[in-house]
């Protein structure tokens, strides 16, 4: 056997695990208000043309991104914007009398302005190079 061919397994499987692991960073941070109040739901969304990671926002407003069921995203530029407001809040009720129970939707506002829906309109970019901190400061709706 030529004895240049484990070395050349060996180097091919290096690169492999160097390029095909490993690949996704860490990337968190908080969303608040200009005074500080953080935002306590919703879900914060980098993209690109090829794909998406979303983070949930928790109570205390920080999120931490995913990429499916991968933890962190791939080092890139990322268009961002914040999902899941101004939804209608779903519940299920029984009412006096009934065999079933029924479904309510209530409508609700959006804590946040709309411009924050849209990657193209929302004015957030995030370069994500290493593990990444990116906080958000957003606005409340416009008047």
């Amino acid at each position: 056997m030529n004895q240049k061919f484990p070395f050349l397994i060996a180097a091919l499987l290096l690169i492999f695990l160097t390029v095909g692991c490993g690949g996704n960073v860490t990337v968190t941070g908080k969303v608040t208000f200009a005074d500080g109040t953080p935002l306590t739901e919703g879900t914060v969304v980098f993209q690109t043309p090829m794909m998406v990671s979303k983070g949930r926002i928790q109570e205390d407003g920080t999120y931490t991104l995913s990429t499916g069921e991968e933890k962190g995203i791939p080092r890139g530029s990322y268009q961002v914007s914040i999902s899941g407001l101004g939804l209608p809040r779903v519940e299920s009720f029984m009412p006096p009398g009934a065999m079933t129970p029924r479904i309510r939707a209530t409508p609700t506002v959006s804590p946040i302005d709309s411009k924050y829906f849209n990657p193209d309109t929302s004015g957030l970019v995030c370069e994500v190079k290493g593990r990444t901190t990116f906080n958000i400061t957003v606005e409340p709706p416009a008047r």
